[in-house]
């Protein structure tokens, strides 16, 4: 079953300029050893009036071979939607070395997306979802990153949908996070638990300086943004 969640985070008159992270980075084996969460979004709220951004996740899931650039920066080329418990191989095409693709997905011996890596090279992947408006070489959004993946070795995602939401201003969107990031989250949530839609405001408290975030619709569309 496809699933979408559209998130609306807004804000008004916030009293502080305020910038968020979001990213994937739920415990998960090998975090920060060989896999690593990936920044998903940074939003900056303004100090005073009205300003509101949408963001969509979708399990269409997949794994996308990776480039690390400047900044370690992600980003994805040649992906390939696997479902949960599927495996699938990557190789390179015998007529050409540098051209790499993904066999059809098999049943897999676990309940995650797995991919193995039979190019005869060391590779780094992304496990991430599918998104059709992300206007980039792949329509693939990097939320894992797996480092160095051994010619002969898999890489399994054990996803889970959780977000989390940290007070951040000095990471960029795609960012590999190589060391967890120093402050606690102010929202976590699994996205598989809310509606389709839901809509979020954006608060802090005048005297305490805290930040939270007030579930105001669900299941209903989203107000347009500011």
């Amino acid at each position: 079953m496809s699933i979408i969640r559209n998130l609306t985070f807004q804000s008004n008159d916030l009293g502080q300029e305020t910038t968020i992270l979001l990213t994937f980075d739920a415990e998960v084996e090998g975090l920060y050893d060989t896999v690593y969460p990936v920044v998903w979004k940074v939003l900056t709220f303004p100090k005073t009036g009205l300003r509101s951004f949408q963001v969509t996740y979708t399990n269409d899931l997949t794994f996308a071979k990776a480039d690390v650039m400047s900044g370690n920066l992600v980003d994805t080329y040649t992906d390939f939607k696997l479902k949960p418990g599927q495996q699938t191989t990557l190789t390179l095409d015998d007529d050409d070395d540098d051209t790499l693709s993904f066999s059809s997905p098999v049943d897999g011996v676990n309940d995650y997306p797995t991919v193995k890596n039979e190019t005869r090279d060391v590779q780094d992947l992304a496990f991430g979802f599918s998104s059709p408006t992300r206007l980039t070489s792949s329509n693939s959004v990097p939320a894992l990153f797996f480092k160095e993946v051994e010619d002969g070795s898999n890489a399994t995602a054990q996803w889970k949908p959780v977000l989390r939401i940290y007070l951040e201003s000095n990471y960029e969107e795609t960012e590999i996070l190589v060391d967890p990031i120093g402050s606690t989250a102010i929202w976590e949530q699994d996205l598989h638990r809310l509606f389709r839609n839901t809509t979020f405001n954006f608060e802090r408290d005048s005297i305490t300086g805290n930040c939270t975030f007030t579930k105001i619709k669900e299941g209903m569309p989203n107000r347009r943004a500011w």
